[in-house]
């Protein structure tokens, strides 16, 4: 029995993530040819940042890396945590023009609108 219950053991069903999950404080702005969603993700590297879009749902995932800062860690008041959430993303934005840019912890995404949803002046003839 004890051998049943060892390889029992060994085999990891599940994996629970033991560091806590936070939705990134945003900013929402619009003008006449985008939306622009400024999120704050301090900590999170390029590599470990992760912008998804499926159907019209917009996904932010990032992971903090933990870095020692080139010692051993003797106290820590700040904790490693992963950065997520997601967006409906409205009618009309084009999906296949969507860009993001990360600077110092700002993550920046463009959400353009599609051609038919921006303002456009019509020109009056004379006749």
């Amino acid at each position: 029995m004890s051998n049943k219950l060892e390889k029992y053991n060994e085999k990891k069903l599940e994996t629970v993530a033991e560091r806590p999950v936070v939705a990134p404080r945003v900013d929402i702005f619009e003008n006449d040819n985008e939306l622009l969603l400024v999120a704050d993700v301090p900590g999170v590297s390029k590599e470990s940042l992760k912008v998804h879009l499926d159907h019209e749902e917009l996904t932010i995932e990032g992971q903090v890396q933990e870095d020692a800062a080139g010692g051993a860690v003797l106290g820590r008041e700040y904790r490693p945590l992963d950065y997520r959430r997601s967006f409906v993303v409205p009618s009309g934005i084009d999906g296949s023009e969507i860009s993001a840019e990360l600077n110092n912890g700002v993550l920046k995404l463009h959400l353009p609108k599609a051609a038919e949803l921006k303002p456009r002046e019509i020109q009056v003839r004379g006749g």
